[in-house]
């Protein structure tokens, strides 16, 4: 099958996990057992033919332990997960937390695959990693129109968020890692509130933004290693 077909198929699979997803929430509590049940099954078959019709592109990269160890990164992470518990309100049932975080995992997985694996990849062949990395974004924060209330904060949110993950898997090379941080951050926001009484959501943008521009940081001294290796070789 060609590359234009694998996509075809991709994304008549993502055209309808959208309207199946949008007809299942306005039919059940967004929150329900059932509501999240379906959509975690749909997720999976999304990833799956992912997974199936791209595979070799998905896991093209390879990890760059000595990138992904570095304490300039780590410090870029924990301000990223810190946003869940500064200013996390969501105050749900134990059992509704724990279904979330559970469908977390699948959550981060169909979106890696689909946004990283597949179109940060093929646009990075095409364009370069930055406006790769930027493009991607855009179309990830559209993608979530009609899911979440649209806000500055959200919005903001997504795009940041999303920037900082294409960037860790640029230069960390690791699909897994990005899949788990995407997976904790949002299964963080399902057990809040972490502290009794969460800030604002626009304080949340002084964390994303530092988690940014330390990520950008990390990504660039990656980058100046990476060049300086190839010359001495």
């Amino acid at each position: 099958m060609s590359l234009a077909h694998r996509l075809f198929v991709v994304l008549i699979l993502e055209v309808a996990y959208v309207v199946a997803r949008r007809v299942v929430l306005h039919s059940l509590p967004w929150s329900s057992f059932e509501a999240e049940a379906i959509s975690t099954v749909l997720r999976v078959i999304t990833a799956g033919a992912c997974w199936y019709l791209f595979r070799p592109l998905i896991m093209s990269r390879s990890s760059n332990q000595a990138a992904l160890r570095s304490p300039l990164l780590a410090v870029g992470l924990l301000l990223f997960l810190s946003i869940p518990v500064l200013i996390g309100h969501y105050v749900l049932s134990a059992t509704v937390a724990w279904m979330f975080a559970f469908a977390s995992v699948f959550v981060a997985i169909k979106e890696e695959f689909l946004f990283r694996g597949i179109v940060q990849n093929l646009l990075g062949q095409k364009l370069g990693s930055l406006k790769a990395i930027l493009l991607t974004s855009v179309v990830f924060t559209v993608w979530h129109i009609g899911v979440w209330s649209f806000t500055p904060w959200v919005f903001s949110q997504i795009f940041v968020a999303s920037v900082i993950l294409g960037t860790v898997y640029i230069y960390g090379g690791s699909m897994v890692v990005v899949v788990v941080i995407h997976a904790i951050y949002d299964a963080m926001f399902s057990f809040t509130p972490w502290i009794p009484q969460p800030l604002p959501e626009n304080f949340g943008f002084l964390p994303l933004l530092a988690a940014l521009l330390v990520v950008s940081y990390w990504a660039r001294s990656r980058g100046r290693a990476s060049h300086q290796n190839h010359q001495c070789t």
